[in-house]
């Protein structure tokens, strides 16, 4: 509605009458409006004096247009002196609406909109700070700042969680109960399961808020979940010896229920790493929401934040697990706390993030929907997300509404592209033939320290590629980033190194291996950037977390799916030996072929993937909207590739099946 304030004037009123005259026309209320939308009457208010006219001209450049209204139901500013028109517009299914309004400062508004009676949205392209009235202002993400500050502790702290639970409790639990190869093998797999299921834990966070909160209660949540089950861990060892000293029986008696020890140690493992995951995977979602906000020159900012402090935080967790959890030599790992010690360390640790999470996060609405000021959009129902409707509604009303979305979503031609691009590449990408690196690795004498030092220059790679896409390659092409990351950064220098390393027993160098190794962390971590940075683009506005959630949810199944099929073709080739004969130098170099043959090829994956945000963006708007088939071929694949992965994770678990090869075991005898 066109909100003008009127100077009454003197007695030639032509250009400025002496009070404001009622709209013309089409003079109605909105729907949820209160009261009528009408001018003040004459005898309430005063005739001020005409302005000057250098003053006027003054008070007019000095207007503040920098708050654009998208779905008012009622003025936010009211004033006497203000009053409202109905203009009828064309953008944004106008035609089939009761009225489309704009605001003095220009904003548009559709009738459906007004309809709605949701309090007014402001975008303010200055800045990132909330107005006065709690709207929502486009601009940069600011996430060092006091209202999300919280956010990113959390984020460090969750980074550090994970990898120490993997690099750390493990291997104390392995040392201290004297675990065999398939219970390490069963608890690597089921604490990296959660990772293929972000798609339920996104889809919940989307459909029922807890305690009014989609987001902020969520990464609580999962705090809360790493914090009992680091009590649990630490209290179960406690019972342990607690029974093995104060009972008569024999120690034999103890033993006996071994077994169910080491499978409730696991279970707990991998419910501290599921509140690590959630803590991860909300709180990604929360910034690809708020990164709609963010210029298209400048998108992105805040996701790379997020993603270089959580590689951060997994930086520090190697370090710490390698250095003071541990004492690593070339003779092997000597413990330096017990297992219960770093349990109970991890418990109170949790209660960091919390109360920062607590006191120092204050979550924002989800922004509307991109729009970077193209002209002719095509009609996207997305956006129009009616927060105090959905609050009414019942807890199976609010996940049908939430389900059509992403169905909508999931039909689209940019989604199926980027599906296929992720199936494709990551499945092929990731393909590695374990004979040829094992042998490397024994030619190369890679011991314990030096698969630390690796895993510590991975970390170091993981967040270079996070600071260098943050700072370098904001706006580059997607697909020469993914191209030099692959074959440049990874694939020509271990190519080179590996055939030299073969042939000549002087290039076995071991800190040339470690580095080459570890060149693997850079295009993976460009992989996790991309991952969010695509779904930033494209998620529903509302479902970012099942978005996101079937984005990671298929990268992580596919990178499964490979390892398994390059443990199938692994049958092909001998064990490994410390002698280096003719005939195991031609094997190695066989089977480095095909791995990076099969590598090459996942090139071809490129083809699918936009160059960029602006190409992503008229795929996504004016491409094929799909039908209820493309959702569910998408769905079907994402099915098939969750019951795989349920397959081949049981036979890991199962002891009697684990020591298969096509689950990464030694072989059965």
């Amino acid at each position: 509605m066109a909100r003008r304030n009127l100077f009454s004037g003197g007695s030639n009123g032509s250009d400025h009458d002496s009070y404001p005259k009622r709209a013309r026309g089409n003079n109605r209320r909105a729907p949820s409006s209160k009261r009528a939308l009408e001018a003040p009457t004459t005898h309430q208010k005063r005739q001020p004096p005409r302005p000057h006219r250098s003053r006027f001209d003054y008070e007019t450049r000095n207007l503040d247009d920098s708050y654009a209204t998208t779905a008012p139901a009622v003025s936010t500013r009211r004033d006497d002196n203000i009053f409202d028109i109905p203009i009828i517009s064309t953008r944004r299914e106008a035609l089939d609406s009761t009225c489309a309004v704009v605001d003095y400062d220009g904003g548009l508004v559709s009738g459906k909109a007004l309809q709605t009676g949701d309090d007014g949205i402001s975008i303010n392209a200055n800045s990132s700070v909330p107005s006065h009235d709690g709207a929502i202002e486009k601009g940069y993400v600011e996430l060092v700042s006091g209202r999300n500050i919280g956010l990113l502790v959390s984020t460090l702290c969750a980074g550090v969680l994970i990898t120490c639970l993997k690099r750390g409790l493990l291997p104390l639990l392995q040392a201290e109960l004297e675990l065999e190869t398939y219970q390490v093998d069963a608890a690597n797999v089921l604490m990296l399961l959660p990772w293929s299921y972000t798609f339920v834990w996104g889809f919940l966070s989307d459909a029922v808020p807890l305690l009014g909160s989609r987001r902020k209660s969520y990464i609580i949540a999962g705090w809360v979940v790493s914090l009992l089950t680091c009590f649990a861990m630490a209290i179960l060892n406690y019972t342990l010896e607690y029974n093995a000293l104060s009972s008569r029986a024999a120690t034999e008696e103890a033993l006996q229920n071994r077994v169910a020890l080491i499978d409730g140690y696991i279970g707990l493992l991998m419910l501290a790493s599921f509140g690590g995951v959630l803590t991860l995977i909300i709180s990604e979602t929360y910034v690809v929401a708020q990164t709609r906000r963010e210029p298209l020159e400048v998108r992105g900012m805040a996701l790379g934040t997020i993603l270089l402090t959580q590689f951060m935080g997994e930086l520090v967790g190697q370090i710490i697990s390698d250095m003071a959890i541990f004492h690593i030599t070339e003779l092997g790992l000597t413990p330096i706390v017990s297992f219960r010690q770093t349990a109970m360390f991890f418990m109170f640790y949790s209660l960091v993030p919390l109360l920062t999470l607590i006191f120092f996060f204050h979550e924002d609405p989800d922004p509307p929907e991109i729009d970077d000021g193209e002209t002719n959009y095509g009609a996207d129902e997305s956006h129009i997300f009616i927060q105090e409707e959905l609050a009414s509604m019942g807890c199976f009303q609010g996940l049908q509404v939430k389900w059509l979305r992403l169905r909508r979503a999931l039909a689209k031609e940019s989604t199926i592209r980027i599906i296929r691009f992720f199936m494709i590449f990551v499945f092929l990408s990731e393909f590695t033939l374990t004979y040829p690196h094992a042998q490397l690795e024994i030619w190369c004498n890679f011991t314990d320290k030096a698969q630390s030092s690796s895993h510590i220059t991975t970390g170091a790679l993981y967040v270079l590629a996070a600071a260098a896409w943050k700072y370098c390659a904001l706006n580059c092409n997607w697909r020469y980033c993914v191209t030099v990351s692959l074959l440049v950064i990874m694939m020509l220098p271990q190519l080179v190194f590996y055939f030299l390393a073969t042939w000549s027993i002087g290039m076995r160098s071991q800190e040339t291996f470690i580095f080459m190794t570890a060149l693997r962390g850079f295009m993976r971590g460009g992989l996790v950037i991309l991952e969010v940075a695509l779904s930033a683009e494209i998620a529903p506005v509302g479902g970012e977390g099942a978005f996101v959630g079937i984005i990671v949810s298929m990268s992580s199944i596919m990178r499964l799916l490979s390892t398994t099929f390059s443990n199938v073709l692994g049958f092909a080739f001998e064990d490994p030996s410390l002698y280096g004969t003719e005939h195991q130098s031609d094997q190695v170099i066989f089977g480095l072929g095909i791995c990076y043959s099969v590598r090459l090829i996942s090139l071809v994956a490129l083809l699918f993937l936009p160059r960029q945000k602006q190409e992503l963006q008229r795929l996504h708007r004016f491409g094929a909207q799909g039908d209820k088939s493309t959702t569910w071929w998408v769905l079907g694949s994402l099915g098939c590739a969750f019951f795989v992965s349920a397959i081949f994770n049981l036979l890991a678990v199962i002891p009697s099946t684990s020591c298969l090869q096509i689950v990464g075991g030694a072989g059965c005898k």
